[in-house]
């Protein structure tokens, strides 16, 4: 196994189960990518999600419902197409997400406090260009 491999496969366990071990009001691992895509796309559909998330559409459905009945997300009023309602993220869906963004960045701080700016802007730098190349590789 590569050097970086492990150190990927490390930082992912760890960023997903320090971040989701207490749980938060209907969120969790799966459903936060769901959530964070109907705030920043306002009127997602569930096969636009589906499509974003390169699962099948009954897949998308089934997080978006456990949104749905967390309160997280909702249909947008009168939408033009009645066969494909569009979603939006409710108030109580954006203050989670804000109180998780918070948790989570502040986690991080915790974790690059030893780290000069400098490092820290190359490996968002970085990350962004390792994110664009699995992205370009599906």
């Amino acid at each position: 196994m590569s050097e970086l491999e492990q150190q990927l496969t490390l930082f992912a366990r760890k960023a997903v189960w320090r971040s989701w071990s207490t749980g938060y009001r209907g969120l969790d691992h799966v459903t936060y990518p769901y959530l964070v895509a109907v705030a920043l796309k306002g009127g997602a559909r569930v096969g636009d999600l589906a499509r974003q998330f390169g699962v099948d559409k009954s897949t998308a459905s089934r997080h978006v419902a456990k949104l749905l009945a967390a309160g997280l997300v909702e249909p947008v009023e009168n939408p033009p197409d009645a066969r494909s309602v569009p979603l939006c993220a409710t108030s109580a869906g954006l203050r989670l997400l804000t109180d998780v963004q918070a948790e989570r960045a502040a986690w991080l701080r915790r974790a690059l406090s030893g780290w000069d700016e400098r490092d820290q802007r190359t490996l968002a730098a970085l990350m962004a260009r390792l994110n664009a190349g699995l992205e370009s590789s599906e």
